[in-house]
C-alpha cells in the first residue's frame, strides 16, 4: 500500500497573523483545538470539507494553505 501524500500547509502562519488562538480557529473550522495542532505540524492532512473551512475562515485560498512542494516566500 502507498504511503499517504504529505502536504505542506501555511495554517500556522495565517493563523497566528490573524491573531487567533488554536482554540478560536477550531471554533470556526467545527474541529477540535488538538486537530489544528495535528495539521500544523503536518500529523494530519484535513478532509477537503476541513480544509475548505480553514480556508473561509483565514480569508485565504487553498492553494495558499496546502501544497505538496515546497511553499515560495509570501
Amino acid at each position: 500500500m502507498a504511503d499517504p501524500v504529505a502536504f505542506l500547509n501555511r495554517v500556522k502562519t495565517y493563523r497566528v497573523d490573524r491573531g487567533l488562538s488554536r482554540q478560536e480557529l477550531a471554533t470556526r473550522v467545527q474541529v477540535h483545538p488538538q486537530t489544528i495542532g495535528a495539521i500544523e505540524r503536518g500529523q494530519f492532512n484535513p478532509t477537503i470539507e476541513v480544509a475548505l473551512r480553514l480556508s473561509e475562515a483565514l480569508g485565504v485560498g487553498l492553494d495558499a494553505l496546502f501544497t505538496r512542494r515546497e511553499f515560495g516566500p509570501l
